[in-house]
């Protein structure tokens, strides 16, 4: 079986370099980018002041493990669940009446200055938060950057923000984790989420993912490895590892390689429980393959696939077992 190691010290740590003093919400939506939102939330616990998710359901999710801390759903809630510590997002009257109509929530009010996936139009800001406080509590504003990398245009979405919340008395927050670096942007909260995952510059690795060497196997040249038609043009000691495409080990389009005891050997094809890596013709036996961590980096993995480090993060499925370390005291 595949095993995610996940390090909740390293995790703790990233946290606190994030916030760099602001007030953090940690955003564990995806079952927190496939670590396990319940156990990070856990450990994040006394540093993060919030949790940020996608959907209803994960919001449930953290209340039922004793979560205490504010939950905000950033998707759009078609209804509200049970526990009291959860915020909504809203984006028009009709998402405030809809969610106020059994009891009195709380609401965070999300601005779009360009993004175009949820969240009010600049002009009616006003308007939602006065309406919204008639039925609710307005804990928050805030907005997605679209490419916050890019200077020009995130100014040109912080400025549209800045007028359409001018005066509103409640916390604002624009910075996710692409967007820490500047002061500017940090505002009343940060709410990074790769970031805290190891997945951006600066921060620790929190993940690693391993596989067994299920047996090595001769290979003459002129055979053929998985399926498919692709042969060997020499002879070679092939390493069968046990992860696939069902464990979320994308099949291949670009060159990859695994690290197996240290060794970095390159994947031949990808099947849905095994692959196969080809190993140095005086390796004839083998324990373990590093997938990603530190030989295997994140973004390597990424390009290999051809996407990004969140793909490759939210991927991994069920069948991969995560062990935590870091603390009994993380939960």
């Amino acid at each position: 079986m595949p095993q995610m190691y996940v390090d909740l010290d390293v995790l703790r740590a990233n946290a606190i370099v994030a916030a760099a003093g602001t007030p953090l919400c940690a955003v564990v939506k995806a079952d927190a980018y496939g670590l396990g939102a319940v156990r990070v939330a856990r450990a994040l616990c006394g540093i993060a002041r919030s949790f940020a998710v996608a959907v209803p359901a994960e919001a449930e999710e953290l209340v039922r493990a004793g979560i205490a801390e504010e939950i905000t759903v950033l998707g759009r809630s078609l209804s509200p669940v049970k526990g009291r510590n959860v915020t909504y997002s809203v984006s028009s009257r009709d998402d405030v009446d809809r969610l106020s109509r059994y009891f009195s929530p709380s609401f965070a009010i999300a601005v779009d200055t360009g993004m175009h996936r949820f969240g009010a139009d600049p002009s009616d800001v006003g308007d939602l938060y006065a309406y919204a406080c008639e039925r609710g509590r307005v804990r928050s504003v805030y907005t997605h950057l679209r490419a916050p990398d890019d200077e020009e245009l995130t100014d040109a979405q912080l400025s549209v923000f800045r007028a359409a919340t001018e005066g509103m008395p409640v916390p604002a927050h624009v910075a996710a984790s692409g967007a820490l670096y500047r002061d500017d942007l940090r505002m009343d909260i940060v709410r990074p989420g790769i970031a805290l995952y190891g997945g951006a510059e600066g921060f620790g690795r929190v993940m690693r993912v391993t596989a067994p060497v299920l047996c090595v196997r001769r290979v003459p040249a002129g055979e053929g490895v998985g399926y498919g038609s692709r042969t060997l043009m020499a002879d070679t000691n092939v390493a069968v590892i046990g992860i696939g495409y069902a464990d979320g080990y994308r099949r291949l389009t670009a060159p990859r390689y695994v690290s197996v005891d240290g060794m970095r050997c390159r994947v031949i094809s990808v099947c849905m429980d095994v692959c196969f890596a080809a190993l140095p013709c005086d390796v004839t036996s083998a324990f373990e393959a590093e997938i990603v961590g530190d030989e295997i980096t994140l973004s390597e993995l990424a390009k290999s696939y051809g996407s990004i480090p969140y793909e490759v993060l939210t991927s991994f499925g069920r069948r991969v077992q995560r062990i935590y370390t870091g603390g009994e005291a993380y939960g």
